[in-house]
């Protein structure tokens, strides 16, 4: 259902100005292309949809070199960046070839790459929708297995346009 009007649109500059004011975590979407070798993106559009069953989301921009290996292969890892990730995560958001030899990565059973070095925590996704929307696909996808690190490393977040850390609160106030 279509609520906005074309000529009700705000400009994209500004759009992105507001997002960006939205800290968000960075994950990398990793799966195989059709040669079964690793290809994958950075991304900060991606959020829970439903604990029953576990589902989440996923945003890809349709000129990605990467969404037609998730398109066709159905499935992948969602691997949530830690504070250390920052250039691994402007690797994935790169055009560059082989993005695999420069980090550390493991296969999981099937192929599909978990990037070990990097992560927070990882999910492993079976694709249940896929939803074309202005010039990004919306993957909804089922995790069927997954993982987290030890609590001793925070996330890596992206706000104003810049790489951060998560800061916690103790009781409403900073943490000392």
């Amino acid at each position: 259902m279509n609520v906005t009007r074309q000529d009700d649109r705000i400009d994209p500059a500004t759009f992105l100005s507001i997002m960006s004011a939205f800290p968000a975590g960075i994950a990398v979407i990793t799966t195989l292309n059709e040669n079964a070798q690793p290809v994958g993106l950075t991304t900060t559009a991606l959020c829970s949809v439903s604990a029953d069953p576990p589902a989440l989301l996923v945003c890809v921009d349709r000129a990605s070199r990467t969404l037609p290996s998730l398109l066709s292969r159905k499935e992948f890892v969602v691997n949530f960046l830690r504070e250390s990730g920052s250039a691994t995560s402007i690797l994935f958001a790169s055009k560059k070839d082989d993005k695999f030899s420069a980090v550390r990565w493991r296969p999981r059973p099937g192929g599909l790459p978990i990037l070990t070095e990097d992560s927070l925590a990882w999910a492993d996704c079976s694709l249940l929708e896929a939803v074309p929307v202005g010039d990004h696909v919306v993957l909804i996808a089922q995790v069927r297995e997954g993982d987290v690190s030890p609590p001793a490393h925070e996330p890596l977040v992206y706000f104003q346009r810049r790489f951060g850390t998560w800061t916690p609160l103790v009781d409403g106030e900073e943490k000392p």
